[in-house]
């Protein structure tokens, strides 16, 4: 029979071969499957009569008992029932001693064994030593070379194979051997690339999960697991975390054409991703025991370390070199008072914050650019593309025209991007490029090339001689300090914005201040606008302060992310709140108040972004049933508005329930009324009546209150044509109701 009972697997569903259920194990042990309750034997392998004295028609529904002495039943029941059992375990069955496999299957017990041998337990002090003396000449080596070719070196020594090889995935998941240790006469496959669909996703997966791996004998015959399906459950079982189980039948055939008879594969994984492969072969069967398997292990274990240090230590001195350039650029920046003299025409640029050959910045609708870069046009399509995907606000691809195809064009200085958003909304982005490198890729064998037999079945390729292909639209990947370094100038070049945007704001009152006349008329105005930037942005400053805190207790890649996308919806409304607040003043500079048409949704929306910290604390409610969507009046003022009555309804909710808000709105008898609505903690009416609307009044305990809010709601109601009435029940909520003649409604 084949692995599976209706499965057919070739190269074209190998990537989806469920090799979970294959139903053969490889002949150098056995495997009994047992009901975990009873252990009564559910399925066994055809060759149990080669380690016992048993067959599996005798075996199947019984006990082991059913063959072994009592006292070996009573050990092997609390070995198998020991919480967290220890893997291998000695077993001893009718005499006879083995290495016992022990896993879980769901609501089944799978034991494996393999014959122990004595001779191999008595040079487990050999290899310790052996060991080592590795571990010590690993941390001599001054290079990371020279540290690839100690570890390839020690297993050959170890394993005695005829090949040893190092390899390594890129970020593609295809492979390259760095380095490699041949006995004479053996074909080296030293730089030779291997494409991703040699080892799939689901044995990648699988190489995390299950780190040392051996095929013995790879021309072995396969031993069936009979019955194939559990009788209770009609289906295969799981044995993904075999050490028998059979290879993908897709596998042995690839390691024949190779010309390989045994191998034995060990993961090295670096922070918790599979990085690479120690890779061992032999030409003929050669079955290594457990002891050398595990000292391989624990080998993979301390190399991962090593890569893990030297990858830190590069890191670590290149991003030191990028942050002093990135914190002088945002000192030139400041001193100069622009963007584009700070980061484009001082000594220190941007080119000098990544690898990048070129870098282009796209800001208040200007284009900017220094190194190589594609054409100004190429450039807005790219910032056009940027605009329109959902995309992480530091993003890089080294593949640029796999996503625009049209990049094909001007791959010679920008296959790779690496994007900095300042706004996706208004297409301002920084950029870096990469050009495309000619990479002369040395494969082993051709990697499009398998072969179709007559019945259509595809095999895998049977040469593995060398073969040159050229890489063409790939530049070099962008590093893990490059992308760093982008996340810390976006922070900061955003901060900046928003510090130029509030020098804006106080040039603009300098303006208004000079004109003492003009400000006599507009004092009012004035006054409210000031208490306006106060009181408004006081609840997304706050938030930002608080997402700061988050990544200060948490600097994680993860946490940045997260907190960079929050924290760019803020600054968005923040922008689009001062742009507004700009308006406002040089209406009030002309003497005029624009109005326009404001939609009450948006505004409750923009609101709920602003005071998201809180609502997520209070797991507040916001409801709305807005008959009248649209009112014609200056914007800044009903935003004003509804940002001071939606957060004394948080500010002042009950702890007892969760807040209840409902704005509403609706024509009446030529009046058009808005009101919010909350089940708080509610005024007393009777006392405060007359203070109400009062300046630096307030009714409650709260450490944010400053009586600023309502005095600003009546005021710009007021200046609207509203009037702003009020009723509240203690302890049971507050409605503030705004009125307006009815030719301010937009229905």
């Amino acid at each position: 029979m084949q692995n599976y009972k209706n499965l057919k697997v070739d190269l074209s569903n190998c990537d989806k071969e469920p090799i979970h259920i294959i139903g053969r194990i490889q002949p150098h042990g056995f495997m009994l499957i047992l009901d975990r309750s009873t252990l009564e034997v559910v399925q066994v392998s055809e060759n149990i009569g080669d380690f016992l004295d048993t067959t599996p028609a005798n075996l199947l529904g019984k006990t082991l008992a059913h063959i072994i002495s009592d006292a070996e039943y009573a050990t092997l029941v609390n070995q198998v029932y020991i919480e967290n059992p220890l893997n291998p375990q000695a077993v001893t069955l009718q005499q006879r001693s083995f290495f016992g496999f022990i896993h879980f299957s769901e609501n089944k017990l799978v034991l494996e064994c393999e014959p122990l041998a004595v001779s191999a337990t008595e040079n487990r002090l050999e290899n310790a030593l052996s060991f080592s003396q590795f571990q010590t000449e690993l941390n001599a080596l001054p290079s990371f070379m020279e540290q690839t070719f100690a570890l390839v070196n020690y297993v050959q020594r170890l394993l005695d194979y005829d090949r040893v090889m190092l390899y390594v995935f890129d970020q593609d998941w295809h492979g390259e051997v760095i380095a490699e240790r041949v006995k004479p006469g053996v074909h080296s496959y030293l730089h030779h690339h291997f494409p991703a669909t040699d080892i799939p996703a689901q044995a990648r997966e699988l190489l995390l999960k299950k780190c040392v791996r051996q095929i013995p004998d790879v021309h072995a015959t396969a031993v069936d697991i009979v019955p194939y399906f559990d009788p209770a459950t009609n289906a295969p079982t799981n044995i993904i975390q075999s050490e028998l189980r059979n290879p993908s039948e897709i596998h042995l055939e690839y390691l024949r054409n190779m010309d390989v008879g045994a191998t034995l594969s060990v993961s090295v994984i670096v922070q918790g991703k599979l990085w690479g492969i120690i890779a061992c072969q032999h030409q003929t069967a050669r079955f290594i025991n457990f002891w050398k398997r595990q000292t391989c292990l624990v080998t993979a274990i301390t190399f991962a370390n090593t890569v893990l240090a030297n990858q830190e230590k590069t890191d670590q001195q290149v991003i030191a070199k990028y942050k002093a350039a990135e914190v002088r650029l945002i000192e030139q920046t400041k001193a100069a008072g622009d963007f584009r003299q700070g980061l484009f025409n001082e000594t220190i640029n941007l080119l000098h914050l990544t690898e990048g050959h070129g870098a282009a910045m796209y800001l208040n609708g200007s284009l900017t650019t220094i190194g190589k870069t594609p054409e100004p046009s190429e450039l807005m399509e790219i910032l056009e593309w940027l605009s329109e995907r959902e995309i992480n606000q530091v993003t890089s691809t080294r593949e640029l025209s796999r996503y625009l195809p049209d990049a094909v064009n001007y791959r010679s200085v920008a296959s790779g991007v690496l994007a900095i958003e300042i706004s996706k909304y208004n297409k301002e982005f920084i950029l870096f490029f990469k050009p495309e490198i000619y990479e002369t890729r040395i494969w082993a064998g051709n990697p499009e090339k398998p072969v179709i037999a007559g019945n259509t079945y595809i095999h895998p390729r049977e040469s593995f001689s060398h073969w040159e292909d050229i890489v063409r639209g790939k530049s070099l990947p962008w590093s893990l300090s490059d992308i760093t370094i982008a996340q810390i100038l976006q922070k900061d070049i955003i901060a900046l914005l928003m510090q130029k945007q509030a020098m804006l704001l106080k040039e603009l009152n300098e303006e208004l201040n000079a004109s003492a006349e003009e400000l006599q008329l507009k004092n009012r105005k004035l006054e409210d606008f000031a208490q306006i930037i106060a009181h408004n942005l006081r609840s997304p400053m706050s938030n930002i302060r608080g997402l700061y805190d988050l990544y200060k207790a948490e600097p994680s890649p993860e946490t940045g992310v997260e907190v960079m996308d929050r924290m760019s919806k803020m600054i968005d409304n923040m922008s689009a709140t001062i742009d507004d607040l700009n308006l406002v003043l040089r209406s009030a500079v002309k003497q005029e108040l624009a109005k326009e048409a404001v939609p009450i949704a948006e505004l409750i929306q923009k609101e709920k972004q602003n005071l998201q910290a809180t609502i997520q604390t209070t797991n507040a409610q916001i409801h709305t049933d807005l008959k009248v969507p649209v009112l014609h009046v200056p914007k800044v003022y009903l935003q004003s508005i509804l940002h001071n009555l939606l957060s004394n309804a948080l500010k002042y909710s009950a702890e007892n329930r969760q807040p209840e808000i409902m704005v509403r709105s609706w024509v009446a008898e030529d009046q058009v009324y808005l009101t919010v609505s909350d089940n708080g903690l509610g005024i007393d009416l009777d006392k405060v009546q007359s203070k109400m609307f009062g300046l630096y009044n307030t009714f409650h305990r709260n450490k944010d209150s400053k009586g600023i809010g309502l005095y600003l709601t009546k005021t710009q109601a007021d200046l609207i044509g509203g009037k702003i009435g009020v009723e509240s029940t203690v302890n049971k909520g507050t409605t503030f109701t705004i009125s307006f003649p009815a030719s301010v409604a937009i229905t």
